[in-house]
């Protein structure tokens, strides 16, 4: 009888260990800076896990079986969207959440080509959209619109810590208005600002702090630039009196060197994702970048 008891009592501790194992499921996400944005609201109560490496690019990148399985046990799995990491939103799994889905439709722009060779300087008729752009968390006000979705999420994960979830996003976004306040302040006076980036991952950015984006040389993932192309961005570059082409540290920049060089305009990198030292936080990623922004444009 007391063997019985003892077993009972293992088991029952056994599945107890599992159910609050289960209850402290990791939330994985893509690519580091949705990472980021995650911990910031569930502090020390779920461990958040990016699977990119910090160099890796979200649109090219090849899962691991490692992937899957770590995908498969987690609590939930956050991807962009088909436009960012489309090979993460075609797994088939049940615990798999959007982000870009999470942003009120107000506060998304398009990927738009322009025809660049008429007199228009900014939207014109001529545009033609390519979707909606995924790159959005390069602008916090864009990134504080979507908190209370993502709170709601996080919430339905971990109900019993709503609460402490609600009050880290509050911090959170106040962090956000401040981190406006302070790119509005040190954007206000640089001068020369159209440039040319290597695709449109930073237009949230740009067109949240009063920049012009004249082009870009990879409109899609996939897409090369043929020589003709090549010679009209090098027009464009000089019509539109540019003074840098922006390239980002996970994707090639051979074309954007050779446009930089053949224009004598200068190229700078940018690091979207981060997750590396001194790029840890969401604040630490988009500072980073407003530096360089600023050593560029000034």
């Amino acid at each position: 009888m007391k063997a019985i008891s003892h077993i009972l009592i293992l088991s029952y501790l056994f599945f107890a260990g599992c159910a609050v194992e289960k209850k402290k499921s990791d939330i994985v996400t893509t690519i580091y800076p949705f990472k980021a944005i995650i911990q910031e609201i569930v502090g020390d109560k779920i461990e958040v896990k990016s699977i990119l490496p910090a160099g890796a690019d979200p649109h090219t990148y090849e899962m691991l079986p490692s992937d899957f399985k770590t995908i498969q046990n987690c609590a939930a799995f956050f991807y962009g969207s088909e436009a960012l990491d489309g090979w993460a939103a075609r797994i088939d799994v049940d615990n798999k959440i959007e982000m870009l889905k999470l942003v009120p439709a107000e506060f998304l722009i398009e990927i738009k080509v322009h025809n660049h060779f008429d007199d228009h300087h900014h939207h014109g008729d001529d545009e033609e959209s390519l979707g909606i752009d995924p790159h959005f968390w390069v602008d916090p006000i864009t990134v504080n619109s979507m908190l209370t979705n993502l709170l709601d999420e996080l919430v339905k994960i971990d109900p019993n810590n709503a609460e402490y979830y609600k009050n880290n996003a509050d911090k959170f976004s106040i962090t956000l208005f401040e981190l406006d306040e302070k790119l509005k302040e040190e954007t206000a006076d640089i001068i020369f600002r159209n440039v040319f980036t290597a695709h449109p991952f930073y237009s949230y950015f740009f067109e949240r702090y009063n920049f012009f984006v004249a082009g870009s040389i990879e409109i899609a993932p996939g897409y090369h630039s043929t020589p003709k192309d090549i010679k009209q961005l090098m027009e464009l570059i000089k019509k539109q009196n540019v003074k840098a082409i922006f390239t980002h540290k996970q994707h090639s920049d051979k074309p954007a060197k050779v446009l930089a060089e053949s224009t004598g305009i200068k190229e700078f990198e940018l690091d979207p994702i981060g997750g590396v030292s001194g790029r840890m936080t969401y604040e630490e990623i988009i500072l980073h970048n407003l530096d360089i922004i600023k050593k560029a444009l000034k």
